[in-house]
């Protein structure tokens, strides 16, 4: 049995480290180009809590993952872009082990640890970029790890990793410290419920629902009440009113990431429910009240915004696996056990299906590995060259798009507007109206709008409408083209 364990585990660690290095993509996201360059201006000067890098005007800007900024920098300057790409596949690997540990110790079942992690890599590829996103949600998984130790256990020694997560979500990506809070909120519910509301469930048995009272609850509410103070150990001091300032504004309709989930575009997501209300119908298998609250909790966040499916795969999912393992305890079904040893405890299959997934990784890295980290269609390369060659770049007013702005910004030309979304919302930057407001009325008001803020040369992709009536204008001539952006000057 022991050494069917360390098979198991072997096996587990050379999947989770090949389907990684094989699935992380090679291209950088828009956030990356910004982060570097402000990690570059912490590095050198600290932080000032000012913008130095958008023309409309010196805007107030707060820092939210100043850390990761630093680190990414950090890599750059002495690895270039195969630095960042080295280190987001580390990250990704660390991801993946925290979720594959976690439902070792929650599930108890080796082999479907081993599948429940292999799944959360295909579905976390997507996510696996340089971005602060990636900690944030090592850390959750912990989190939420520690939490169940602390009700298990009572030991102090969960309460103080908790409160470093914390502390380190703060510094690392302040705009989603609030949900570090959320995991705590279903055991407390669980709670509460099994004290003053028992007598009204009696029905919980039809609902297959169990409701108990929460072990070690003090240590657990002590350590979550600590935890709302360490936000002042985070210079940007921002944790406790970013996420309420954002859902304020107006990005969430204009931004693709904020917008809600579209169920038939993530059919795996759809999948994922339907697995648990099979095996919650048509089993006897019961679901705990913080586990209904933890599912429906984050499913909703999902449904609000299609960015927080990392969530769902990262945590819900474990959730979802320690169901099902415990479907198959309550069943004393072993099949599935049978089919760890069947496929894991004979030598022959258990080369060929490390095999197979090694050739697949490989396949998967060398197609990632041909891709260029800046790709042509999404960022103004030639154009960019065009302006830093022709133009005195630096005292320009270039109008130009959201998801293209931090290439600009990343190569020291002014921008317009970048992805650093809250920079840009009135309720951070001060000024009664929000940037995202005029450019998304830009098309229809663009000569006043440009005449009003001194806007010299317009970069635009071609898919965009204002590319379209600028075509157009003959007060606007051509000064670069390519395929995908074309750089208009304004002549007076």
């Amino acid at each position: 049995m022991f050494f069917l364990k360390r098979k198991y585990r072997f096996f587990g660690f050379i999947s989770i480290l090949f389907l990684c290095i094989g699935l992380t993509y090679k291209y950088f996201q828009t956030d990356t180009f910004y982060m570097i360059k402000l990690g570059d201006f912490i590095y050198h000067n600290g932080i000032d809590f000012l913008d130095h890098y958008c023309w409309v005007t010196r805007l107030p800007y707060t820092y939210p993952h100043w850390l990761y900024d630093l680190f990414v920098y950090l890599v750059y300057s002495r690895f270039n872009y195969y630095g960042i790409y080295v280190s987001t596949i580390i990250t990704f690997i660390f991801l993946i082990f925290a979720i594959y540990y976690v439902n070792l110790k929650l599930n108890k079942n080796e082999f479907f640890s081993i599948i429940v992690s292999i799944i959360c890599i295909f579905r976390l590829s997507m996510f696996a970029v340089a971005r602060a996103q990636l900690i944030s949600l090592i850390c959750f998984v912990l989190e939420f790890y520690f939490i169940y130790r602390i009700i298990e256990t009572g030991k102090k020694r969960y309460s103080v990793s908790i409160f470093f997560l914390c502390i380190l979500i703060a510094n690392v990506h302040a705009t989603v410290w609030p949900f570090f809070f959320i995991l705590f909120l279903p055991f407390f519910a669980e709670h509460i419920i099994s004290l003053v509301g028992r007598k009204y469930f009696q029905l919980s048995s039809y609902f297959k629902l169990k409701i108990e009272e929460i072990p070690h609850i003090k240590m657990l509410f002590f350590t979550f009440f600590i935890s709302l103070f360490l936000g002042i150990f985070s210079p940007s001091k921002i944790c406790y009113t970013y996420i309420f300032k954002v859902m304020m504004g107006n990005s969430q309709k204009l931004l693709s990431e904020h917008l809600p989930l579209t169920v038939i575009e993530h059919p795996f997501f759809l999948v994922s429910i339907l697995i648990l209300l099979i095996v919650l119908i048509f089993t006897d298998t019961k679901i705990y009240l913080r586990e209904l609250f933890m599912i429906c909790g984050i499913t909703f966040m999902c449904l609000t915004s299609v960015r927080h499916l990392s969530f769902f795969y990262s945590i819900v999912v474990i959730i979802i696996g320690v169901i099902c393992v415990r479907c198959l305890n309550d069943k004393g079904d072993v099949t599935f056990d049978t089919l760890g040893r069947m496929l894991l405890g004979k030598k022959v299959i258990y080369c060929i299906l490390l095999l197979l997934i090694g050739i697949f990784s490989y396949f998967q890295f060398f197609t990632h590995s041909k891709e260029e980290f800046i790709l042509k269609k999404d960022y103004p390369v030639g154009a960019v060259q065009y302006i830093k060659n022709n133009l005195d770049y630096q005292n320009l007013k270039i109008y130009n798009g959201y998801d293209y702005g931090s290439y600009l910004l990343f190569n020291d030309i002014p921008v317009f507007i970048d992805a650093r979304c809250d920079l840009y919302l009135k309720e951070f930057n001060g000024m009664n109206y929000s940037i995202f407001d005029k450019m998304e009325n830009m098309p229809r008001n663009y000569e006043k709008e440009f005449k009003k803020m001194g806007v010299t040369h317009v970069l635009v992709k071609k898919k965009e409408i204002l590319f379209l009536i600028l075509s157009k204008d003959s007060h606007y001539k051509v000064l670069y083209n390519d395929k995908y952006f074309t750089l208009f000057e304004r002549v007076n």
